[in-house]
Formats: C-alpha cells, sequence, structure tokens
C-alpha cells in the first residue's frame, strides 16, 4: 500500500489539498448544506495542455547531421576534444547547423527541420545544448547531460547565432522548440579524500557554518538558508578535480557549498531521501533546497526563453531533486516566460515510473505540469508485442483519472514508444516477437498508431521513423545511431525495420515506409482534431483488440478508433454514443453502421488498425443529472470522488469541494466514464468538507448533484 504521507506537505500546486483527507467508506448527504450556489458556474470543458494537438521529435543533435565541420574538433585525440565518430562513445559531429539545414519546405532535399516538419511534427525536443564538461571517463558528453555552462551552446553544437537560427526556422517551419534541461546535477568535477560511497543522512547531518546540525528540507518555504562550510558542514569533503575551478557558469555553480557532497547513489540499496541527494552516476548533485540554487537555475534557464524564444522545456531526472523544488522554481520560470511573451510555455519531466498511480502522486506532489508517461510506454510495448490483450490496455486508460486535477489530466502526458536511455521500439518488436519482414513492420506501423490516435501527446524518438533497432541490449549507447552516414562498423549491418542496413549511406537518402505512415498519421489528426484533444472513451478490451470513442465537442461528433494486435482479422461489437448512424472509414477498414442502441461492428486487419467516424452528430441528450459518491481509495490513500450520470452521452463532470457554507473549489474535469477524480490528503487537515458534481452534457445543458458531507479524519 502506498502511505498518503508520501504526499504530506509537498503537494503546493493543489489549492484543495489542504481541505480534503480521506475518510474510509461511503460518505452520506447532509440534507441541512444544500447550497449549491456558484456550482453550476464551474462546469467546464477537461482542460488540455497547450501542446495537447503538437506531435514531437525527440532528437540528439550530435547524432543527426553535421552542418558545420569545422566544430567537430578533430585535432588533439578523442580524450581532449571529445570527438571520435567511429566510437559510439564519443562525438560524431551533428550539430544545430546540421538540423536547421536549409529551412526550405519546398525543397526535397532539405534533411533539416524542414525534412522533419513534412513528416508532420509540430515541435522538436532537442538534448542539452550547453557547454559540457567534454570528456568523463571513458566516453565524451555528446548527449548533453554532463553541463558546465548553461548560460551558453556547447562549441560542438554550435555558436549563440546558430541556435538563434535554429529557434527562428522552427517558428517559421511552425515548430516549437523544446529543450532539454537539467537542475538535478552538474558535471562531475568534485571529488571526495574519503570516496564516493554514499553516507545517509541519518549517519552524518548537514551542519551549519557554526556546526548546527540541520535539514536542509527545513528551509524550502523561503528565502533563507544557512550559511555553510566545505570543510564542516558535508558527509565529504568536496574537492574541485584539477583544471575545472570556475570552468562552471553561471558562477554560483562553482562554489561547493552548493551541492550535497554526500558520494554516489547506491541503486541497489538506495530507497527514499539518497535518490534526492545522492550524486547520479558520479555527477555533482546541486542542493536543490537552496534558494540561491533555484533562483540561479531560474535566471540561467530562463535567459533561453528571453534571448531565443524557446516554447518549452523537458526536465531531466525530476525525481532526483527534493520535493519542494518545482514548486518553488516553475513558477519563476513561468514569470519570465509571460515577459517574454510566451504565456503557453510549457514544461514536462522525466520521471522513470511506470506505474499510473505512482507517476501522477510524484507529478501532483512535485507540481509538475505533466510527465513523460512511462506507463504508456510499457503498456503499448506489451500490447503490441502480444504479452498483454486489449484489456490490459483498458485498463491502463482507466487509471487515467489519477492525473486529473483542476489544471492538468492524461491528455498532457507526453508519449513514447522508446528513447535514447531505454531503447528503440524497433529494438522491442525485433526482440519480443517473432515477426519477421512485413509482419514486423506492420507491428511497429501499430504502435505508432498506438501513440498518435490515444490520449496524449506523442514523441517520436529520432530515427524510429527510417526503423532503427539497436544492437546488444539495445539500449542507452545502442540506440543513439547516426541519421547521417556513419563510421560505427556495427551500425552499419544493424537490421531495420522495413528497410536494408544503411551500410556506409546516409538515413536520408530514401523514404521508410515508417515515414510515410507517420506523415499519413500527423496529417489524420490535423484534419480530424478530436483525434489528438477529443475526449478518449474506452468501448472494448479483450483478447488481441482495443476500441475507444474519441469525441469531436465542437462538431458533436464521435470517431472510432480500434486496434488489433492478432495476427488474424478481428470484428467485435462495441457500444457507441451514436446511434443509427453510418461509419465513414478514415483509416483501414471498411465502413460499418451502428444500431438503434448505438452498437455497432468493427473489423480490424491483423496487426493494424481502424478509425471511423460517424455520418451523424451527436444525438440531443435529455435533461443530464448526476450524483456524486466520495470514498476513500485504499491505493492511494487520497480521496476518490466518484459521479454517475445516466445514458450514454460523452458528458463533461466537474467535482468541487468546500467548507459548509463556503465557496465551491473546482478540483478536476473528467470526460470519460467512469467520471472520477483524486484529492491527495495532507497532514493536519481535519474537521467537515462538502463534495458535490455539476455535469455538462454535449449539449451545454448543466445539472448540479446534491452534496456529499465526509469528515476528515486520517486515512490509515
Amino acid at each position: 500500500m502506498r502511505s498518503a504521507s508520501r504526499l504530506a506537505g509537498a503537494g503546493a500546486a493543489l489549492s484543495v489539498a489542504a481541505l480534503l483527507w480521506a475518510t474510509a467508506g461511503p460518505a452520506a448527504a447532509d440534507p441541512a448544506s444544500a447550497g449549491l450556489a456558484g456550482l453550476a458556474g464551474l462546469a467546464s470543458p477537461s482542460v488540455r495542455s497547450p501542446i495537447a494537438s503538437d506531435a514531437f521529435y525527440f532528437v540528439m543533435t550530435d547524432r543527426y547531421r553535421d552542418g558545420a565541420p569545422g566544430n567537430d574538433g578533430a585535432a588533439g585525440g578523442r580524450s581532449v576534444t571529445g570527438f571520435d565518430p567511429a566510437s559510439d562513445a564519443y562525438y560524431h559531429g551533428g550539430d544545430l547547423a546540421g538540423l536547421t539545414g536549409r529551412c526550405d519546405l519546398a525543397d526535397p532535399a532539405d534533411d533539416g527541420l524542414a525534412r522533419i516538419r513534412r513528416l508532420g511534427f509540430t515541435a522538436v525536443w532537442i538534448t542539452p545544448p550547453f557547454v559540457q564538461r567534454t570528456v568523463q571517463g571513458d566516453s565524451a558528453a555528446y548527449h548533453g547531460y554532463w553541463f558546465t555552462d548553461i548560460t551558453r551552446p556547447d562549441p560542438h553544437v554550435g555558436t549563440a547565432q546558430e541556435f538563434a537560427g535554429f529557434v527562428d526556422c522552427a517558428h517559421r517551419l511552425g515548430m516549437k522548440v523544446f529543450v532539454d534541461v537539467v537542475v538535478n546535477h552538474t558535471a562531475d568535477v568534485i571529488s571526495y579524500p574519503q570516496g564516493s560511497a554514499y553516507v545517509p543522512i541519518a549517519k552524518a547531518p548537514y551542519r551549519t557554518a557554526a556546526g548546527r546540525a540541520f535539514d536542509p528540507w527545513s528551509y524550502t518555504s523561503g528565502t533563507r538558508f544557512p550559511a555553510l562550510s566545505p570543510t564542516r558542514s558535508f558527509a565529504k569533503t568536496p574537492v574541485v578535480d584539477p583544471g575545472f575551478a570556475g570552468a562552471k557558469a553561471p558562477a554560483v555553480l562553482n562554489q561547493v557549498v552548493r551541492y550535497h557532497n554526500r558520494g554516489d547513489i547506491d541503486w541497489g540499496s538506495c530507497v527514499g531521501r539518497c535518490e534526492m541527494d545522492g550524486d547520479f552516476a558520479g555527477l555533482d548533485d546541486l542542493m536543490t533546497e537552496d534558494w540561491t540554487v533555484v533562483r540561479t537555475l531560474a535566471q540561467a534557464y530562463g535567459a533561453w526563453i528571453t534571448d531565443y524564444g524557446i516554447d518549452g522545456f523537458r526536465i531531466d531526472t525530476a525525481k532526483h531533486v527534493d520535493p519542494y523544488f518545482f514548486g518553488r522554481w516553475l513558477p519563476l520560470v513561468q514569470e519570465t516566460a509571460r515577459a517574454a511573451g510566451k504565456p503557453d510555455f510549457t514544461e514536462f519531466a522525466e520521471a522513470w515510473i511506470t506505474d499510473p498511480a505512482q507517476l501522477a502522486e510524484l507529478m501532483r506532489a512535485r507540481s509538475l505540469p505533466s510527465v513523460l508517461d512511462f506507463g504508456f510506454q510499457d503498456a503499448a510495448r506489451q500490447y503490441v508485442t502480444g504479452r498483454a490483450t486489449g484489456g490490459s490496455l483498458a485498463a491502463f486508460f482507466a487509471e487515467d483519472d489519477y492525473y486529473t486535477t483542476a489544471t492538468t489530466n492524461a491528455y498532457g502526458l507526453t508519449t513514447f514508444l522508446g528513447n535514447h536511455d531505454m531503447g528503440r521500439i524497433g529494438f522491442f518488436l525485433a526482440t519480443g516477437t517473432s515477426a519477421t519482414g512485413p509482419a514486423l513492420l506492420e507491428r511497429d506501423l501499430l504502435a505508432h498508431d498506438l501513440l498518435y490516435l490515444t490520449r496524449g501527446v506523442p514523441v517520436v524518438y529520432y530515427g524510429d521513423e527510417v526503423g532503427m533497432t539497436g544492437s546488444g541490449d539495445g539500449t542507452d549507447r545502442n540506440a543513439r545511431q547516426d541519421m547521417f552516414s556513419t563510421q560505427v562498423t556495427r551500425w552499419q549491418t544493424e537490421q531495420r525495420i522495413g528497410s536494408a542496413p544503411v551500410g556506409t549511406g546516409s538515413s536520408f537518402d530514401e523514404t521508410s515506409p515508417i515515414e510515410t505512415h507517420l506523415a499519413a498519421l500527423a496529417a489524420l489528426r490535423s484534419s480530424y482534431p478530436a483525434l489528438a484533444t477529443g475526449a478518449q472513451i474506452t468501448r472494448y478490451g479483450s483478447g488481441p483488440v482495443y476500441v475507444a470513442s474519441r469525441i469531436d465537442a465542437a462538431d458533436r461528433r464521435e470517431y472510432l478508433v480500434a486496434f488489433n494486435t492478432g495476427d488474424a482479422a478481428a470484428s467485435v461489437t462495441v457500444p457507441t454514443s451514436t446511434p443509427g448512424s453510418a461509419w465513414t472509414p478514415l483509416l483501414g477498414a471498411p465502413a460499418t453502421s451502428s444500431d438503434a442502441a448505438g452498437r455497432a461492428v468493427v473489423s480490424v486487419p491483423p496487426r493494424s488498425s481502424v478509425v471511423l467516424r460517424a455520418a451523424q452528430q451527436l444525438p440531443q441528450p435529455a435533461a443530464p443529472s448526476v450524483r456524486v459518491v466520495a470514498r476513500a481509495d485504499a491505493i492511494t490513500g487520497s480521496y476518490r470522488l466518484t459521479a454517475t450520470v445516466p445514458g450514454a452521452d460523452p458528458s463533461t463532470v466537474t467535482f468541487a469541494v468546500r467548507r459548509p457554507g463556503g465557496a465551491w473549489t473546482a478540483v478536476g474535469s473528467d470526460d470519460a466514464r467512469p467520471f472520477r477524480v483524486y484529492v491527495p490528503a495532507v497532514a493536519g487537515a481535519r474537521g467537515r468538507v462538502q463534495v458535490a458534481a455539476v455535469v455538462r452534457d454535449s449539449a451545454g445543458q448543466v445539472a448540479t448533484s446534491a452534496p456529499v458531507a465526509a469528515t476528515l479524519t486520517p486515512f490509515e
């Protein structure tokens, strides 16, 4: 069981959290408090992120295209320059100039951003472009996660002028630019005479310069932080490596007292605090509790918004900072973005957690607006390899309600099939199934159908569009291939999906069937926005088949998306909200129709997907009604509010709470049955609250529930 205390004190972004603590069992109606003034006015659509309609291309800049060979640094040997294109562990020469290209959509030979835009992508996410410690150990910082200076681009990737040109080109092509940022650590330039073994805080507490023991978490609500001493304050004595004194920028980051200095995380034994104050793979772990560090990182990264006009951040290793950091740092970033004319500036964070309840819990507790959906990756991989059923996929999407708050939900999660750490979807398919040739390609296309046609913001890892797989274990270095002509010999012979091994040629030389399919999926989402942002309602999940409706609220139109991971065609009968309608195929499958009860037979070819559009609009619903129930959730220790709405209309329910006699506060809107939200518990809350729900149906009719009373007692 996950304890409610994991959220205590950490959910600063949730204004209602201080109002509620879960009670075991159902709560009873409170006839003495039936006042619903102001509740109906809270009815609202389910929120959508500013990036909800986008499709992202995630690219490792060093491995895309070399547009300026002069910055490769070939003279001096790889231990100095970091450049060795024949090794998977060093720089290969890809840069901003190569990624930008000529910025000419009309030129089919332009392999830069114009190519990415022609594939239908509306946003590009690049690995960190900042100045790096070029070489650490037996590899180089080609990936960008070992920064020393976050105020300017690394010379390997280009100049400030080239970065500005890259952003300008992307914007001219109608693409957003997201930059990968690191707030947990810097490059490893600090060593410890006592060795690198982690020392727990219980064994060696932090001490002020005067010698007083203290907990950094006690200083996360303001701007004060104790003065520290390099020799008296830490479990280890920090010593800067020779040649790196003053190497970091901003200058504050050169002060060793701005780091935790506890030694390396021991992944075999680490649980809890050590994940947040230990050195991640030896990298210098920032004292993110220190307001000076918070402000410095906000100002330095904020300058990339002000100076270049970028559109968002992907945040690395988000679960490895203290729980309070983002509640302090993100408002500063957003303030900078608004001042720069970027009110829709967006962030999404990395937290490698596959369980939706746990991932949502961390997202709420750390005030994160969105996260990479590792749960989707796991569920999609299991499904398309045939290791999980459509029922498993339905069960996964049923947990989307954990993400629903007044400002967030699952539609804003960034979804993906593979990445630069875990490996590529091609590798999972090639090693996780017996499929070969055309059947393997079909499963790859099916995986991308699932990515593009279900809720969330799709992210495609560069190279997946040409069928790259990966060698060895398929992860990390083995999944960071070159798009331009590669000198890594095993990548020249690596098996690809849908095409032959690349040899010494370039991946830009021919069009892959996966590329063609991705462009078609992007065009489909663009033509029918409901496939990107419409409410998703599971209709069927069993055996190899999963079916969902996507609802166009503006046009009052229903779409069916269906997937079949089996090796035989399948036909299933599914309920819809559009009775007596013809259904036109937009992708795959023959047309169908729904009967007077709304039932439709959907046929799906093997290892394939279909999309159907209802010819008729949703019928005019009867006047709605809604009833709300409140229960303690044993999984999360939070308060679960559930609403019952009769009928099949794709309505939206907004949940609200109040102190008796006070104003109602919306806590989230859900647009898919079962209608639910989860309100986290917060330590110290007591007394009585009322909960209620307001339903807004597809025709705009509104109804409110009777209020339900709950006594606030700690959940055990």
